[in-house]
């Protein structure tokens, strides 16, 4: 890939060439399956795919992590319905975690009204998931809506770092969509013996951001070298950054391994399921809390908005804020 510009950093989406190149490498689909076009990788090898995309750019890994995350979901529908949806060469999803819109079920199709925010990725996307309760139960359902049927909101969200993730709202007004587009997430409807599929969604989710937040850990440090931020004292000023981030990648390797070989349709023990959490957050908090040292004695560089560093600075800020970042 290409040497990133601050102007990358500052565009509201990521650059074409940058996202051609996931497309290209079919990187969007690590979590799909190889019947549907993907490259059903094992968690620990798809996690380090996306280290590597996040430390050369923190945007384009957030999105390759929300949208190779949101395709995971491919095994949660029925056979035809997931041919249909994921087949595509291009297919990615975007979309939200919140529930607030309502659905009603008519005549084998589903009836969509709501309004759903921070939708990363919204620039590329072909599908965007999303959570409805029914209006006549209250039960909560999730479905996938084709990008041709949703309309954008105007509004961009004013964030301070990770500006190219394309981050829009999306409404629907009377959207319909086939009743096979709606699914539960580990309720497994195909490829049932893919590992990566039994993983409940919250430890699978934080191993996926945790591995974002390693590479954009490292791709400020990567600004830091280029800029020559410490000049000859950088080896000495950066070394206990490098070996945390060092330190959280082989914690997630092993963490993947492990979960991925305990969980069972979305099954997995309260211990693993803590250790997830707890493992995962103090690494990335570790990290966060050295930068933030770091910060401390790099002078007015990584104030000065004619930076790489600068940038980098800014995403690192914004993804530790990520509710699956923490403990």
């Amino acid at each position: 890939m290409r040497k990133v510009n601050i102007e990358d950093y500052k565009r509201f989406q990521i650059p074409e060439d940058l996202l051609d190149q996931l497309f290209r490498t079919n990187a969007f689909k690590l979590f799909v399956p190889r019947a549907f076009g993907g490259l059903q990788l094992d968690l620990k090898s798809a996690s380090q795919r996306i280290t590597e995309t996040s430390a050369h750019f923190g945007g384009l890994g957030w999105v390759l992590n929300l949208g190779a995350g949101a395709n995971w979901f491919s095994g949660f529908f029925e056979a035809e319905a997931a041919k249909t949806i994921f087949s595509p060469k291009g297919t990615v999803i975007a979309g939200s975690g919140a529930d607030s819109g309502n659905f009603k079920t008519e005549d084998g199709s589903v009836l969509l009204n709501g309004n759903w925010g921070k939708c990363s990725g919204a620039a590329h996307a072909n599908y965007f998931s999303l959570n409805a309760k029914n209006a006549d139960t209250g039960e909560l359902s999730s479905f996938v809506v084709p990008r041709e049927s949703v309309e954008f909101s105007e509004d961009k969200w004013g964030i301070f770092g990770l500006k190219s993730t394309s981050s829009l709202s999306i409404n629907l007004s009377d959207v319909r969509v086939p009743q096979e587009f709606g699914f539960h997430i580990n309720s497994i409807k195909n490829h049932f013996d893919y590992k990566v599929f039994h993983i409940p969604f919250e430890q699978f989710a934080r191993v996926c951001m945790s591995s974002c937040f390693s590479g954009i850990a490292q791709c400020f440090l990567n600004t830091l070298h280029a800029e020559q931020i410490f000049k000859a004292d950088f080896e000495l000023i950066t070394d206990s950054l490098r070996q945390k981030i060092s330190s959280a990648i082989q914690n997630r390797d092993a963490i993947a391994e492990s979960i991925e070989h305990e969980s069972r349709e979305g099954i997995l023990s309260d211990r693993l399921q803590a250790a997830v959490r707890i493992r995962l957050g103090q690494a990335n908090m570790l990290i966060f809390d050295e930068i933030q040292q770091m910060f401390k004695t790099a002078g007015l560089a990584l104030v000065e908005e004619d930076k790489l560093s600068h940038w980098a600075y800014r995403d690192v800020l914004t993804a530790i804020h990520h509710p699956m970042m923490k403990v």
